[in-house]
């Protein structure tokens, strides 16, 4: 501050010169300053007459970027009299345009009397302020101990540079799978940077909404420090998993597993994940025969058997495929299992062969001894 009151007094002292022998021109006030980029800023400009004789003058204000005129109180482009031992004064609102880098302006006023014309330049210090904020694209459906990428936009909203910018990662429901620490730079006014994190809920984390907090700091061009702390929100849910736990197939009569005879495959399913698991569905094919099952809903750590009642008419190795349906936070998942059954084929009869054969044998004795 007490920098700014010496500029202003210098630019007073500077000022103190005349067009006129007995008119002095002065800067009142240059307000603010420094000025920030999209601000407005107030020139008052006062001209002081301390002889007994009426004056007449001139004064026009040269604007170039980042300025631009506003309004005045008076219009003294075309003349002005100043009365013997009086003052006038002008005020110019001027506006800065947004997109302004810092640094040092010239504003020129033109003045000119009878003792001819001369030219004053007024530096105006501009001095934007850096604000960074981050922008994420909805992250939603992460399941615990699933890595996910976090792609951030870290964006200066402000009207100042932004330099060595460090963002950190502060959550510790989430883990980073790699650096914690992500840094730029330097973010310019109205530009973004791009950071990315490696990120993973924890292993025991329930479903639900949660806020990763992000640390930001960084300085400005005058070395001002600047620490910010921003969420972003993630979305966890709870995923169901299955599993065969054990396959069994068995004949209903409890003896051997036969070809041609009805036969039983129970398959138990176990839900490992760490969510439910709902409408589940089950169906298996075994040499172009098909059944199903339903079992409903598993919860976490849950299982329960899935029972198939079936015939397959050949023996033998065959291949079976189960095709499991189900539910979960996630949305609808299919599980595709191949297992291979064994059946025997029938016994071949003996018995009733040799049966068959002593009728015949019997028959043909019986039928030859009457032909003799």
């Amino acid at each position: 501050m007490k920098y700014h009151m010496l500029i202003a007094l210098f630019f007073v002292l500077i000022f103190a010169s005349a067009v006129h022998a007995d008119v002095r021109t002065a800067i009142n006030s240059v307000d603010p300053q420094p000025v920030e980029p999209g601000n407005d800023l107030t020139l008052k400009i006062g001209y002081t007459n301390f002889g007994a004789t009426q004056v007449r003058m001139s004064s026009a204000i040269d604007l170039s970027y980042p300025f631009s005129l506003k309004s005045s109180t008076e219009s003294f482009e075309n003349g002005f009299d100043v009365c013997g031992f009086c003052s006038r004064t002008n005020n110019y609102f001027i506006s800065v345009d947004p997109s302004a880098k810092s640094g040092t302006y010239p504003i020129y006023i033109r003045l000119s009397g009878t003792d001819g014309s001369e030219v004053k330049t007024i530096n105006v210090s501009v001095r934007g302020t850096p604000n960074l904020i981050l922008v994420s694209e909805p992250i939603a459906n992460i399941t615990p101990a699933q890595k996910f990428d976090m792609n951030l936009e870290l964006q200066n909203i402000g009207t100042g540079l932004a330099r060595e910018v460090k963002v950190t990662t502060k959550s510790s429901d989430f883990i980073a799978l790699g650096a914690t620490i992500q840094t730029t730079e330097k973010v310019d006014p109205h530009d973004s940077s791009f950071l990315y994190f490696a990120m993973s809920p924890g292993q025991n984390l329930d479903a639900g909404s949660y806020n990763l907090p992000f640390e930001i700091s960084y300085k400005d061009e005058q070395g001002n420090s600047y620490t910010i702390t921003q969420n972003i929100g993630v979305r966890v849910v709870n995923d169901g998993l299955l599993n065969i736990e054990s396959i069994k197939v068995a004949s209903p009569t409890g003896g051997q597993t036969i070809a041609g005879q009805p036969i039983t495959v129970v398959i138990r399913l176990q839900n490992i994940g760490h969510g439910d698991a709902n409408s589940i569905e089950s169906q298996i094919v075994c040499d172009g025969q098909t059944s199903k099952a339903f079992l409903g809903q598993l919860k976490k750590n849950e299982d329960s058997p899935a029972v198939f009642d079936m015939t397959i008419q050949n023996g033998g190795k065959h291949t079976c495929t189960l095709t499991t349906k189900y539910s979960d936070d996630t949305g609808t998942k299919t599980m595709t299992n191949s297992f291979d059954i064994n059946l025997k084929n029938p016994d071949f009869p003996v018995l009733p062969i040799i049966i068959v054969i002593i009728i015949a044998a019997i028959y043909y004795f019986k039928v030859y001894r009457k032909k003799k």
